[in-house]
């Protein structure tokens, strides 16, 4: 048996599993306990191994539990889709030989692996197919459904309107559009029924602030099953460049992913997944442009779709 290691953050995970249907038969799947039902009733993982290394940042006492719990797993090959240090290590612990990037993110994970491959590729979807020693850029722009959940049904998903889902929430502030741009675009699509998930106080009140802007949306709170399953359902997804936006691109759903400190590094753009770009140069925290998004250019994007 096999495995491979990619332990967060979500849309990173996401990004991986474009692997698993190359593979040739069902892998386990280790990743960190707070992403694990992102994966969860996915046909191409035989297993999902969770850590919980979050709660040993904050308990040292953790590790030594999470030590124990991953002995007792064995692997003849480990694939380490994370490059960090912490990947690597868990890679080591649970692996007979441990494969992984000659040029990882952190440099010294390289020491723990038996087999190193050297990366060359732009885009992080094209890197990971290159730790399988695979190159098949036709594959990536044309993949399969990637991710899998229990079905329900959504009594706010209209049946003679196209349903929208916007994305608008992000891990780091300069990612997030302004609301004035959410509000301008939701007038767009003031015929359609716009849907918001949120997570938090904060997003909250902004998804709110919206909604009261808009007769037309929406705001619902969704644990990662009915996100998966809401998405997969809808028409189109407008998003942040965050985890979630990209559930659309895994599973084929008309997207398009906003890009201001950030730049599309991730995933090939398809005819399911466009994208909108303030800047091109390096990625940067600091750089708070997401402001000058133009609504005209991301509604020549949701025209191409036509």
């Amino acid at each position: 048996m096999d495995a491979v290691i990619k332990l967060s953050s979500l849309g990173d995970i996401i990004h991986s599993l474009v692997v698993l249907p190359k593979l040739e038969k069902p892998i386990d799947f280790v990743v960190d306990e707070a992403f694990k039902e992102i994966l969860q009733n996915n046909p191409y993982i035989d297993n999902i191994v969770s850590v919980n290394l979050r709660a040993a940042k904050k308990d040292k006492k953790q590790l030594w539990h999470i030590y124990k719990k991953l002995r007792e797993k064995t692997y003849q090959n480990v694939y380490d889709l994370q490059g960090l240090i912490k990947s690597s290590l868990v890679a080591r612990i649970i692996g007979n030989e441990v494969i992984g990037y000659a040029n990882p993110r952190e440099k010294i994970a390289s020491i723990f692996y038996d087999k190193k491959i050297r990366s060359k590729k732009k885009f992080a979807v094209q890197r990971y197919l290159e730790l399988f020693e695979t190159d098949d850029d036709d594959y990536l722009i044309n993949h399969t459904k990637l991710l899998f959940y229990k079905d329900r049904e959504f009594e706010f998903l209209s049946k003679s309107r196209k349903n929208i889902v916007f994305i608008i929430g992000a891990s780091w502030e300069c990612k997030k559009t302004p609301l004035n741009i959410w509000i301008e675009l939701g007038k767009y699509f003031k015929n359609e029924n716009i849907i918001i998930p949120y997570v938090g106080e904060n997003e909250k009140k902004e998804t709110f602030f919206i909604a009261e802007k808009l007769s037309n949306v929406t705001p619902v709170s969704l644990d990662l099953n009915d996100l998966k399953a809401l998405i997969d359902k809808s028409d189109l997804l407008i998003g942040n460049d965050t985890g979630p936006s990209f559930i659309a691109w895994a599973n084929n759903v008309k997207n398009i992913i906003l890009y201001g400190c950030t730049y599309n590094n991730k995933i090939l753009e398809n005819k399911y997944s466009k994208s909108v770009e303030i800047q091109q140069g390096e990625i940067n925290k600091r750089l708070n442009v997401m402001g000058k998004m133009d609504v005209k250019n991301i509604i020549r994007k949701i025209d191409e779709f036509k």
